[in-house]
């Protein structure tokens, strides 16, 4: 080898950069002076709690939920006509879904690979949902709402990730 490649070079020694010292601001972590407050409680009751929530069963909401779902896919394929989604879809969900199908070039049918359910309180499920979208997975998150026992599910929200 070269005697060139051997030799050893020294750095420049690196430059010191002043840099602005942080600014600290003094917190109060006591009470002012002459403030009472009364301490946190623990809860003492030992029944269980009305939390408004009625027995359902999850999979039958699933299986409600997943036929609109399926629906909204064929409309964003452009095999179905909007109007098909009137019936399941608020206005404000069907002007996003109306939008996003404008957007898409059509290349391979969407298709739902899984749908999640979650059951915040009766008469709303808050779905997400992985789908295949022109071969990429996508996200799909929906909020339905059903106004009365019994009646029909309708989308108030929906968002395509």
């Amino acid at each position: 080898m070269t005697s060139a490649l051997l030799e050893r070079r020294s750095l420049p020694a690196p430059t010191t950069v002043e840099r602005a010292r942080p600014r600290l601001r003094r917190m109060r972590y006591e009470p002012e002076s002459g403030a009472t407050s009364d301490p946190v409680r623990a809860r003492t009751e030992t029944g269980p709690v009305d939390d408004g929530r009625v027995d359902v069963d999850p999979e039958a909401i699933r299986r409600a939920l997943h036929g609109p779902l399926r629906l909204a896919m064929e409309v964003l394929d452009g095999r179905r006509p909007p109007a098909h989604l009137r019936r399941h879809f608020a206005p404000c969900a069907m002007r996003y879904w109306q939008v996003a199908a404008g957007q898409r070039r059509f290349r391979a049918p969407a298709r739902l690979l899984r749908v999640l359910l979650c059951l915040p309180r009766t008469g709303a499920a808050e779905v997400s949902a992985v789908c295949e979208i022109d071969g990429r997975v996508r996200a799909l998150a929906a909020r339905f709402e059903q106004p009365g026992a019994g009646g029909p599910w309708r989308c108030t929200a929906v968002r395509l990730g």
